[in-house]
C-alpha cells in the first residue's frame, strides 16, 4: 500500500484536499510499507535524532544495531505492520517510520519517529491516523505504546486521538491504548482515496 502526500507550499502545516502535512517547500511524501532495502534509510533516520528524541523513542541513548533495523524491514513476517515516508527532492530521504508489532492479546505495540527538520509539521497526526486504519483494516483492535511521561508532543498527539491509560510508572512511563477498530474503518475510505 503507498500513498502519496502532497506537502502543500501555500497553506504549511493543513491537510490540503485529501493531501497530507503541509510543508514550505511544497515537497511531496511518500508513505508506504517499509522494505528490505529501507534498513540504511532507518539507521540515518535514527542517527539523527537529537539526544532527546532517541531517548524518548528508545528510552535510553541507544542507537540501533543492523539486527535491530533488519528486524523492523521485517514486521510483516510476524504480523506486524511498519510505514516509512520518503520526501521527494534530489535526493530522496527517509524521515519517519511508524509501525506496530503484534502482542499475544492480539493488540499491536506501536512506534513513531520523526526526523527532527519534519516535527512541527502535522506529520505526527497523519502517521497515526495512517497507521491506525491500516491496524482496523488487518483486524487489530487496538495500537499500545509505553510513553516517556516527559515525553510532551507523543502525549499531546495521543491526547488528540483519544487513548486511554492502561497503567503508569509513577515515576517515568505510561502504558497507553488506542482504539484502532471502529473509528478507524471510517477514516481508512478517505485515506485511500
Amino acid at each position: 500500500m503507498t500513498y502519496n502526500v502532497w506537502l502543500s507550499p501555500a497553506r504549511p502545516g493543513r491537510y490540503p484536499g485529501t493531501g497530507g502535512p503541509g510543508s514550505a517547500d511544497g515537497r511531496t511524501l511518500t508513505l508506504r510499507a517499509v522494505t528490505q532495502a529501507d534498513a540504511e534509510g532507518l539507521n540515518a533516520l535514527f542517527k539523527g535524532l537529537s539526544d532527546e528524541d532517541r531517548y524518548c523513542r528508545f528510552f535510553g541513548l541507544y542507537h540501533p544495531d543492523r539486527k535491530f533495523l533488519e528486524q523492523m524491514t521485517r514486521a510483516e513476517d510476524e504480523g506486524g505492520h511498519r510505514l516509512v515516508a520518503v520526501a521527494s527532492g534530489p535526493e530522496e530521504s527517509l524521515v519517519a517510520e511508524t509501525g506496530y508489532a503484534m502482542l499475544p492479546n492480539g493488540d499491536g505495540e506501536f512506534t513513531m519517529t520523526i526526523a527532527p527538520k519534519w516535527q512541527g509539521r502535522r506529520l505526527g497526526p497523519y502517521l497515526l491516523d495512517t497507521l491506525v486504519a491500516v491496524a482496523a483494516a488487518r483486524g487489530v483492535p487496538n495500537l499500545q505504546a509505553d510513553i516517556l511521561l516527559g515525553n510532551s508532543r507523543m502525549l499531546r498527539l495521543l491526547s488528540r486521538r483519544g487513548y486511554m491509560e492502561l497503567g503508569r510508572n509513577e515515576f517515568s512511563e505510561v502504558r497507553v491504548a488506542i482504539d484502532a477498530a471502529q473509528p478507524a474503518r471510517a477514516r481508512l475510505a478517505t485515506v485511500t482515496r
